[in-house]
């Protein structure tokens, strides 16, 4: 018998969804994070499934992990296997007539909208019986997952149509660049951002928008890397210490970082625009109604046709 035919029989499939959610997040930290584990558990669990196939499925990296060939197949592999079980409650309350099971969404960390906020209120209300499931990704990786079927609804980043995808503009954010209290330009307002050139600055990991990015490039931001997160908590840290200046969404900071300080004009910070995005075969009544309340909460006049 094979190791492969071995790893088929004796399969553990917790380390499957381990293995997927290492690949979406990008890192084992943000992976751990988001399955509520510690991170020695996921990185013994990888190392484990990697024994069992004799193969290595990540390459580590300086700001993260990276699939090898082998861990790019087995992910097409696993991703076709969570499509089928994905499909599986609407296929079976299809033909029960039943009204209950679970949604999947999935979404970039720290969204501040209330009319997102709203809608799964109110959807909750609607629908008792449904589970709601929320699951945070880097925005490639959530259009990703819709792309391929892994998921039906999402929330995040989207940078070009889709013709298998819908969108609703949820908000528009502005990301100023901020610095801790112990920075040396705590308290100021600098006018041009080619003069913040040579700071440190704190590079949110995988997945950054190209609104981001572009803006960085344009001034010349960045090329000082004073720090780098996996995710938006710990980039408001890490400029929070000092580590160096970044860019973090304006709603978050005034809930959670209230002590940083914005070192641009306002009318200089890029916005990012986030949707709601959603599959155009949705098939599962849930996921429609789903759908279908949260944009009863968008305001009208932010409403218009992006698809």
């Amino acid at each position: 018998m094979t190791t492969l035919d071995r790893f088929a029989r004796g399969l553990d499939w917790n380390l499957l969804k381990y293995f997927v959610q290492i690949a979406e997040c990008g890192s084992i930290g943000s992976a751990a994070e988001s399955l509520q584990l510690s991170q020695p558990s996921v990185s013994a669990a990888l190392r484990r499934l990697e024994a069992q196939l004799g193969l290595q499925l990540f390459l580590r990296t300086r700001k993260g992990v990276q699939l090898t060939p082998a861990g790019d197949v087995l992910l097409k592999d696993c991703l076709d296997i969570v499509k089928r079980l994905v499909a599986a409650p609407a296929g079976l309350r299809s033909v029960t007539g039943s009204f209950g099971g679970s949604v999947l969404v999935r979404t970039i960390s720290h969204i501040f909208s209330p009319a997102l906020d709203a809608g799964l209120m109110a959807f909750k209300a609607r629908c008792p019986d449904v589970e709601l499931v929320i699951e945070t990704a880097h925005s490639d990786r959530i259009v990703e997952s819709l792309l391929s079927g892994e998921s039906s609804v999402a929330v995040g980043v989207d940078e070009q149509p889709h013709a298998d995808l819908r969108r609703e503009l949820l908000l528009r954010e502005r990301q100023p660049v901020y610095c801790g209290r112990t920075h040396e330009l705590f308290g100021r307002i600098v006018d041009d951002p080619r003069d913040l050139a040579d700071y440190p600055f704190v590079l949110f990991g995988n997945g950054e928008p190209s609104v981001l990015r572009d803006f960085r490039n344009r001034y010349g931001l960045g090329q000082r890397i004073g720090g780098n997160a996996d995710n938006m908590y710990e980039a408001g840290w890490l400029i929070g210490l000092g580590v160096g200046i970044g860019n973090l969404p304006e709603p978050m900071v005034n809930s959670m970082w209230p002590g940083l300080s914005m070192v641009l004009p306002p009318s200089l910070v890029p916005e990012l625009d986030i949707f709601l995005m959603w599959r155009a075969d949705l098939q599962d009544r849930a996921a429609q109604l789903l759908v279908e309340t949260v944009l009863e909460h968008v305001p009208k006049a932010r409403q218009i046709d992006l698809a």
